[in-house]
């Protein structure tokens, strides 16, 4: 074997090196990924269709449910050892796809988008046709969108919002979009946006796409590095939540392997109890130590494709973010647009001092690449420190504000009534667990399963034991770290004890405020104080139990001055 099929570390065939740049490529790009320098920009002038590739991409998303529908369904009869399931089942792939492939062909077919003087055009409908115009300057957020199977065919999404997607859903999408022609074409849109509100006229219509990267470029760009990379995706960790769905998982596959007769345990559960309660205590924590490990892991990985190649520019009008390894995403809004930001903190890194800031723009409900809808992430892991430094390269409007917002804090008060918020329900849910157990005994409906239900009852209890120690401490740390205060044209609130959620609002962007007090709070001598902006469906935006005097005064500064 000659010299030069080794790579460096000697290994034959293998380029390691080429692939850790690939890798780190990825993970910190130099510029967007959705960028193709060698494509030639597509004229965006005229009525256009998307790549003649996305019937096949739609195809294979159409089928691929209805393919596992049918591998389910064909199952049962595969373990129980006929063979001849599988041509049923390839056969069967294949009609379905070959139906789904006829109907994205003519969905294709009838889908068109268009620039217009008024608005962008988009049309669709097969039976029922459907055109919709979207003037430019209504146009908040451009999203680009690309999922792994879209990325094999080198295809791209752009979703135009601008703030009504519940009442448009996938009327205002344009799918089916090579890399050039999705950037040309959500740059054309800002342009036009500009020229629509007023604040610029930049060249003529049909002008090269390649003169305006020219004429525009980044004002401030940030990414993150290995490093940071991977603390991000450890510290954003839920392995809690990974480990319930992990031990749903389990149960549901048991409980199948049940259906289809490959596990016999009906009759049998007095036996096995009795086999493993010697050692009943060190296999549940045995068991509920790998769930939460393997959770771990589930939700580490998941944040590392999440957040590898972060990327945020600024410009003259729009902030673009990007991020996504398998699923890539970038989000372009416009800076107007943005309602509020949040500096989201978790306990890992309220402990190590960093923080994740986004910023809430007007979007319908739901969630979209693990955010919630109208949430746009604008770093996910920056320190507390720097944050003011970043909103002022980035959101220039925000900049400066916690620096020099007074905040107050909560009273002796609502640490007690946090308390009492957070421990009420024990009592009630103690009654429940002993008047079950005590009905179970009274009854020889379940004498079956009475192996069973002790345990369950035992547990039940251990944790809400253990829920409510949980609670008591997020309750106190909650309201320790309440604050709420404002400069002179800016709100700040912060709330949230294990999530820790800093909300900073504009003025101008709030369209209600509101001071509420029942009956106990008014005893108490204090208030709720609650505002709304155009986005408010995220949490954050309201305190409880404030001194009543303090949300007068917050109302107060809310009220318009003449």
């Amino acid at each position: 074997m000659s010299a030069g099929e080794k790579d460096a570390l000697g290994t034959p065939g293998v380029d390691v090196n080429g692939l850790e740049k690939d890798l780190e490529r990825l993970a910190v790009p130099e510029h967007s990924l959705f960028e193709d320098a060698d494509a030639t920009p597509a004229a965006l002038l005229g009525a256009h269709r998307a790549n003649p590739l996305s019937v096949v991409v739609e195809a294979f998303k159409m089928s691929s449910g209805l393919v596992v529908f049918a591998a389910f369904f064909l199952a049962p009869d595969f373990f129980a050892g006929d063979l001849g399931t599988l041509p049923k089942l390839i056969l069967a792939a294949a009609a379905i796809f070959a139906v789904c492939l006829l109907l994205s062909l003519a969905v294709w077919r009838f889908r068109t988008w268009e620039l217009t003087a008024e608005g962008v055009r988009l049309c669709r409908g097969l039976f029922n046709r459907r055109s919709l115009t979207i003037p430019y300057e209504h146009i908040h957020t451009v999203t680009m969108s690309s999922s792994l199977l879209d990325r094999v065919f080198g295809l791209i999404s752009l979703d135009l919002d601008t703030g009504a997607a519940a009442s448009e859903g996938e009327t205002s999408k344009i799918s089916g979009l090579r890399a050039g022609e999705a950037g040309d074409l959500r740059e054309e849109l800002f342009r036009r946006r500009r020229a629509a509100d007023g604040r610029a006229m930049v060249g003529e219509e049909g002008s090269a796409a390649a003169d305006r990267r020219l004429e525009e470029q980044p004002l401030a760009t940030f990414s993150l590095a290995g490093r940071e990379l991977v603390l991000a995706a450890a510290s954003q960790m839920s392995a809690g939540g990974q480990a319930i769905a992990l031990v749903v998982l389990l149960v549901n596959g048991v409980n199948q392997l049940i259906e289809w007769e490959l596990l016999d345990v009906v009759g049998k559960g007095s036996e096995l109890v009795a086999g493993i309660a010697p050692m009943i205590v060190p296999v549940v924590l045995a068991f509920l130590a790998t769930a939460f490990l393997l959770g771990a892991v589930v939700s580490f990985a998941a944040n590392l494709v999440r957040y590898a190649g972060y990327r945020v520019e600024r410009y003259a009008d729009r902030v673009v973010v990007e991020h996504g390894l398998l699923s890539r995403s970038s989000h372009a809004l416009a800076m107007g647009r943005v309602q509020y930001v949040v500096v989201r903190q978790g306990i890992i890194r309220q402990l190590i001092g960093y923080a994740e800031v986004s910023a809430q723009v007007v979007s319908a409900p739901g969630e979209t690449d693990g955010e919630p809808s109208g949430s746009v992430l604008m770093h996910p892991f920056i320190r507390v420190s720097e944050i003011d430094a970043f909103l002022a390269q980035v959101l220039p409007d925000y900049a400066g504000v916690l620096a020099s917002a007074e905040l107050g804090r909560l009273g002796c008060v609502a640490r007690r009534r946090a308390v009492v918020r957070a421990v009420i329900w024990w009592p009630f849910a103690t009654a429940i667990f002993f008047g079950v157990h005590w009905l179970f005994g009274l009854s020889d409906l379940l004498a079956n399963v009475g192996w069973l239900l002790e345990p369950m009852l035992v547990a039940g209890m251990l944790l809400s034991a253990v829920l409510l120690v949980g609670l008591v401490a997020d309750a106190l740390r909650a309201w320790g770290a309440a604050r709420y205060g404002h400069t002179v044209r800016e709100l700040v609130l912060v709330t949230g004890g294990l999530t820790r959620l800093t909300v900073i609002a504009v003025r101008s962007r709030l369209q209600r405020a509101e001071v509420r007090a029942n009956p106990f709070q008014r005893r108490a001598g204090v208030a709720t104080f609650s505002v709304r902006t155009a986005a408010s469906d995220a949490g954050g935006l309201s305190l409880r139990d404030l001194p009543a005097d303090a949300a007068d005064e917050l109302l107060a500064w809310y009220r318009p001055r003449r």
